[in-house]
């Protein structure tokens, strides 16, 4: 299953990021790009959780208090560094080399400014769903109606 966060910063912040040094966050919305080969809902509640042990790059993003992930699209149609590619091709700034230490993307983190309406139909027309509320169960439904694998499976 692939994803992508929907993350509002609430303000400008500077953060260490072990293997990629000093970043400088603006404060805005972003989308960061992910997937989970096994057991979906356990990846994204650990997104959820502040305070974890920092492995991912996205890790040092979402334990700040000032990061708050307030949107959460799936799929399992389209590969994550494909969406990761759209993302740039579409011209969103991105992030360099942010969650992306394992392929070759330029990042899978991206800085959107004032597009969020225009992400979210781009996103929908893709066939992305838009998880809501804290129950995959909700979404089962809508996943066997467009024959998509559930993300509970």
């Amino acid at each position: 299953m692939n994803y992508i966060l929907g993350i509002v910063l609430d303000k400008d912040i500077e953060l260490k990021i072990k293997s990629l040094g000093k970043i400088n966050f603006k404060k805005g919305f972003y989308l960061y790009v992910g997937s989970a080969k096994r057991n979906f809902k356990a990846r994204i509640n650990r997104h959820l959780i502040k305070k974890k042990k920092k492995f991912w790059h996205i890790d040092y993003l979402l334990s700040l208090n000032e990061a708050k992930i307030k949107e959460i699209w799936i799929t399992d149609k389209i590969k994550e560094c494909q969406i990761a590619n759209f993302l740039n091709k579409e011209g969103y700034n991105f992030i360099d080399r942010f969650g992306s230490s394992d392929c070759k993307c330029p990042s899978h983190l991206f800085f959107i400014k004032r597009e969020i309406i225009r992400i979210r139909i781009l996103l929908k027309n893709k066939g992305f769903l838009k998880y809501k509320g804290g129950k995959f169960g909700d979404l089962k439904s809508e996943f066997k109606r467009k024959n998509l694998k559930s993300p509970t499976e």
